[in-house]
């Protein structure tokens, strides 16, 4: 009766053909994650500088980003963004659906980056901020050599469940026309009539990809721990 129902052999025999699509979930989750991270500290520091103009328009966005599901933007940004450059002249027919999709989760990424980088660069003691600038020390350098490198520690945990978010998030760009893990379980399911033996398949891709970055992000966050243990005593 088990065969009847859920085939365990069509399972095992369909993983490896969804396995080979976990490049563009990992390509899409890459390239959001370290474009966007970067993006997010440098929007962390125009909104603590107060930067006239850009601080309330970068809080717009923000709050935008935030505040929308990741299918709304991508809706909006697949087919309203060419609709409207289509009303000056911009045609947008060429570029492809991929294109809309890693704009979209870049730009997801850095509003939450943002705004764990902006707690996190706030969270450095004042004097060391102090202390960079009495050594002769330009912004750039006080924020690139004493500032972004003990935020970007602190900040390691938060911005690691948000990756995890933009993975999981990453299984409804199907709905665009980028043929992923999860486009391809449906068009096999409409071959085979097998949803839940495919789905179960996504589910396991999907909880190993999870797995597999929060130990990445455990191994980053004992790796800077253990460096600053190190440095710590040196110093003594």
């Amino acid at each position: 009766m088990m065969g009847t129902y859920f085939d365990i052999a069509y399972m095992i025999k369909s993983f490896p053909t969804l396995l080979g699509m976990v490049h563009i979930t990992l390509l899409v989750t890459i390239f959001s994650a370290i474009v966007g991270i970067l993006l997010g500290a440098v929007i962390a520091i125009l909104r603590i500088q107060k930067v006239p103009v850009l601080a309330p328009l970068l809080r717009v966005f923000i709050s935008f980003m935030r505040g929308t599901p990741f299918l709304v933007q991508l809706f909006l940004a697949y087919f309203g963004v060419p609709e409207i450059l289509s009303h000056i002249g911009i045609s947008m027919k060429g570029v492809p659906p991929l294109a809309f999709v890693l704009a979209v989760f870049t730009l997801h990424m850095a509003a939450y980056g943002a705004e764990i980088m902006r707690s996190s660069i706030l969270a450095v003691p004042v004097g060391e901020k102090e202390a960079a600038m009495s050594l002769g020390m330009t912004s750039v350098q006080m924020y690139r050599r004493v500032v972004l490198p003990q935020a970007f520690h602190m900040a390691l945990p938060a911005l690691v469940n948000t990756v995890i978010g933009v993975v999981k998030g990453t299984s409804l760009i199907f709905n665009v026309g980028v043929v992923d893990i999860m486009r391809k379980a449906e068009l096999m399911a409409g071959n085979s009539q097998r949803s839940l033996e495919l789905y179960v398949d996504v589910a396991i891709i999907y909880g190993i990809l999870i797995f597999l970055i929060a130990r990445f992000g455990r191994f980053l966050e004992k790796r800077k721990k253990g460096g600053r243990d190190i440095a710590e005593l040196s110093e003594a």
